[in-house]
C-alpha cells in the first residue's frame, strides 16, 4: 500500500488521472486545433473513443489480473489451511501415542508397584512368623528347662532331706 491506499483505489486515481488529461488535452486541442470544426469533433471523438477504449482495456487488464490473484491466494490459503489441518492431525496422533505409552508405562509401574508391595508383605510375614516359631520354641525350651530345674531340685532335696 501507498500513501495508505490500496491496489483498487490506486487504480482508479489512475483512471481518473487519466480522464482528466484527456478531457485536459482535448480542450487544449480545440483551443489550438489548425482543423475546421468538423474535422476537429471527427479527431476530438476519433481519440475520445480511443482513450474509452485504453480505458475499458486497462480495466478488464486489471479485473483479469485480480481475479488471477485472488485465484492464487485462494489456492495458497487452501494449500496453508490443508498443511495446518494435516499438522494438527499429526500433533494430535502423537499426542494420542504418548499419552497411550505413558498409560501403559504408568499400569506397568503400578503393577509392579504392587507386586513389590505384595513381596515385601509376604516377606514380613514370613519373618514374623519364623520370629513368632523362635519365641515359641524359645518358651518352650524355657519351660522345659523349668521344669528340668524343679526336678533336679526336688530330686536333690528329697536326697538331702528337705521338702520342696
Amino acid at each position: 500500500m501507498t500513501n495508505g491506499k490500496t491496489g483498487r483505489q490506486r487504480d482508479w486515481e489512475l483512471y481518473r488521472r487519466l480522464l482528466l488529461g484527456s478531457a485536459v488535452g482535448a480542450l487544449v486541442a480545440l483551443l489550438y486545433a489548425p482543423q475546421r470544426g468538423d474535422e476537429t469533433r471527427d479527431l476530438i471523438k476519433k481519440k475520445s473513443d480511443e482513450y474509452a477504449q485504453a480505458a475499458r482495456d486497462k480495466a478488464g487488464t486489471v479485473a483479469d489480473a485480480a481475479k488471477t490473484k485472488a485465484g492464487e491466494i485462494s489456492d495458497k490459503a487452501g494449500a496453508y489451511a490443508d498443511q495446518v489441518k494435516q499438522k494438527t492431525g499429526e500433533v494430535a496422533d502423537t499426542l494420542k501415542s504418548k499419552a497411550q505409552d505413558l498409560g501403559g508405562k504408568a499400569t506397568d509401574a503400578i503393577n509392579s508397584a504392587k507386586e513389590s508391595v505384595q513381596a515385601l508383605a509376604d516377606k514380613g510375614k514370613s519373618t514374623i512368623s519364623n520370629q513368632k516359631e523362635m519365641i515359641v520354641d524359645a518358651i518352650d525350651a524355657g519351660k522345659q528347662a523349668m521344669a528340668d530345674k524343679k526336678q533336679e531340685l526336688t530330686a536333690a532335696a528329697e536326697k538331702s532331706g528337705e521338702s520342696v
